[in-house]
């Protein structure tokens, strides 16, 4: 995996990017899974767990997310390489066109549904068409059956059957409604959860199976198990309909009566919402992978490279991107003033709260981040002529805002070229145009899907001149 970028001349640049893709690499879903699955003819082990399938006629696997085929093919590699019978495999997940896709023995036994177009995180009809299909799978399951679950970040889009009394396109408007007005993921999902029969809760209600093990790579900071992707296999807590409304006040006010009134009508039926239909099921979900473990071999390969680096992976929302740009500047800034540290690796998720439509331009957080942060070296007037400095920052998935671009770099040939070309970089922040402004400076870091998703990874780099 590498960026369709021109090639960076500087070598602190090409190391920020190369820091960047190591920690992307640690988690890519293929490989997590490969490592953390293994089959010996009746016990499945997944990390430190074990289930005895003898009397598992069928392995189900059903799922949803950017990173789910990877996870799925990682499952078949996993299987494949014990060379031990297996319980007979069906299922169904919907993954993003582009994604990587099965081959060999196994590559048909589950259904894998490219069931929305790259760079459009929103639900499709045949999205909704493939979550017909996965609740229809879980209800036919058997009591010995085992089920396996694979979610991933970008599964809420990615799963969807509105309740009654909502429409697709109103699922769709306002959770681009809520996005607009800044919503973090905590906010988003606590709405969806309430406004469908698959998230919060609703594959492990329709299982009829014993056993419903979900394997979960996070992108949500902290992973609670309830938000990624809505948490379909997590029924507690239970969906919160008073909490989705006054997530709605807060932020959309007097916007969606109608979602208000379904939501008022959910409040009497919360109790029904968390009745399981098969009271025996044992639910197991287990994280795999998260921002923390991007960081961390994001951190292995600074050391690798000769850099002395300080890192965090955040365990909650950042905050507007703009903010969070510049405070990254800043924090650059003082490194040019110390020796101890000359690495920064951050992970997290902040978001952005967009113009008016007709005022928007085109971009991503990541984008937006990277913009701020050249934009506060443009107010001090100069890049700093004491240092190789480089900062790079993109999301783990290769996708940024409806996008092609994972993020962008800033590094000191960037700066000229904005110079150059009389580029103001605070008019693109206000509108929100950060890609069209680095299509500009050629400073684009296109990845194309990565089958990973963790949240977004910067890193910024200094080598001061001797």
């Amino acid at each position: 995996m590498h960026p369709n970028v021109s090639q960076p001349q500087a070598k602190v640049t090409q190391d920020a990017i190369a820091i960047w893709q190591a920690g992307v690499e640690a988690v890519r879903a293929d490989r997590v899974v490969e490592q953390q699955v293994d089959w010996d003819g009746r016990w499945l082990t997944i990390a430190d767990e074990a289930w005895d399938l003898k009397k598992s006629e069928q392995l189900i696997v059903v799922g949803a997310g950017k990173a789910t085929a990877g996870m799925l093919i990682g499952l078949y590699n996993a299987l494949e390489r014990s060379q031990k019978k297996h319980p007979k495999i069906s299922g169904w997940v919907n993954v993003p066109r582009g994604s990587m896709m099965p081959h060999g023995r196994l590559a048909t036994a589950v259904t894998v549904s490219p069931a929305r177009p790259q760079g459009c995180n929103e639900p499709t009809e045949a999205v909704v068409l493939g979550t017909q299909q996965i609740l229809s799978h879980l209800q036919r399951a058997g009591r010995d059956d085992c089920v396996l679950a694979l979610i991933s970040g970008g599964g809420s889009a990615l799963l969807c059957s509105p309740i009654n009394g909502v429409t697709l396109d109103e699922k769709i408007e306002v959770t681009r409604a809520l996005s607009s007005a800044g919503a973090n993921i905590e906010q988003l999902n606590s709405v969806r959860r309430c406004l469908s029969h698959i998230k919060g809760g609703g594959m492990a209600r329709s299982c009829n199976a014993s056993n419903l093990i979900t394997c979960i790579l996070s992108d949500v900071l902290g992973d609670p198990l309830d938000l990624i992707a809505s948490g379909p296999t997590i029924v507690e807590p239970s969906p919160d309909p008073t909490r989705a409304i006054a997530i709605l006040e807060q932020l959309l006010p007097n916007q969606f009566p109608s979602i208000r009134t379904t939501l008022i009508k959910q409040m009497s039926m919360s109790s029904e919402l968390r009745g399981l239909k098969n009271p025996s099921i044992q639910l197991s979900p287990i994280v795999l992978a998260n921002n923390a473990t991007a960081v961390d071999a994001a951190g292995q390969k600074a050391v690798e490279l000769g850099y002395r680096y300080w890192m965090k992976s955040e365990r909650k929302s950042e905050g507007d991107a703009s903010q969070l740009g510049r405070h990254f500047a800043k924090q650059m800034s003082s490194t040019l003033e110390q020796t101890q540290i000359d690495c920064m690796i951050s992970g997290g998720e902040p978001t952005v709260v967009l113009p008016p439509a007709d005022r928007r331009g085109l971009g991503g957080r990541n984008q937006q981040l990277a913009l701020a942060f050249l934009d506060w070296f443009d107010e001090q007037g100069v890049w700093p002529l004491t240092a190789n400095m480089a900062f790079v920052s993109g999301g783990t998935d290769g996708e940024d805002g409806p996008t092609d671009a994972a993020g962008a770099y800033v590094d000191q040939q960037v700066f000229a070229k904005m110079k150059a070309l009389q580029l103001t970089p605070k008019d693109y922040l206000q509108r929100c145009d950060a890609y069209r402004f680095f299509q500009r400076t050629a400073s684009l870091l296109l990845t194309g899907p990565t089958g990973t998703n963790v949240c977004d990874l910067r890193v910024g780099l200094v080598r001061t001149h001797p």
